[in-house]
C-alpha cells in the first residue's frame, strides 16, 4: 500500500494558543517550541503588532502580538505569557520561524473530526483567518500562517 492509499488519521494532535479574547489552533507539527516571554528588541517604525526581535537558538526570532495584528487596540501583559514559535510554511524562506506571543501556557489537544464544528467566515475577517471552528465548545481561529510570514517579512 503506497502512502497515497493510506486513508486520514481519525485524530490529529494539535496545540491550542491563547490570545487575549481568542485561541488559536494550530498542528502540533507547526509549533517548534514555546520559550518563557522576553522583551524583544522593538523597533521604532514598526507597526504595533510587530514587538521586535528576540535571540532564539543563535537566530533572530521576529516577535509579533497576533491580537494586535487582528485589530485589538489594547493587549494586557500577563505573567503567564509565552512565546509559541512557530515554523513557517515556505522553503528556503528567510525567516524560518517566527514567534507568536501566548497570554498562557499552551495547551496539547487531540482533534477528532466529530468534535470540530465550522464557523462562518464573515466578510470581514482579517486576511490572516484561514478559519474560525469549535472544537469540543471552544471557539479557536486557524491563522493563515503563510499571510503571517509575508507580512513579517515586509517589516522586519
Amino acid at each position: 500500500m503506497s502512502d497515497t492509499d493510506q486513508p486520514f488519521p481519525s485524530e490529529l494532535r494539535g496545540v491550542l494558543i491563547q490570545l487575549q479574547g481568542e485561541q488559536l489552533l494550530l498542528p502540533n507539527a507547526a509549533v517548534a517550541e514555546v520559550i518563557a516571554y522576553r522583551e524583544p528588541e522593538g523597533h521604532a517604525e514598526a507597526p504595533a503588532w510587530f514587538l521586535g526581535a528576540t535571540n532564539w537558538r543563535q537566530r533572530n526570532l521576529a516577535v509579533v502580538r497576533l491580537e494586535k495584528l487582528l485589530g485589538q487596540q489594547e493587549v494586557a501583559s500577563s505573567q503567564r505569557q509565552r512565546i509559541v514559535i512557530c515554523h513557517t510554511l515556505s522553503d528556503g524562506a528567510q525567516r524560518p520561524f517566527v514567534g507568536i506571543v501566548s497570554t498562557g501556557i499552551p495547551r496539547l489537544v487531540r482533534v477528532h473530526e466529530d468534535l470540530l464544528q465550522g464557523k462562518p467566515h464573515t466578510e470581514d475577517e482579517h486576511a490572516m483567518v484561514l478559519a474560525r471552528l469549535s472544537i469540543d465548545g471552544q471557539d479557536a481561529l486557524i491563522p493563515d500562517l503563510s499571510e503571517l510570514e509575508r507580512q513579517v517579512s515586509e517589516v522586519a
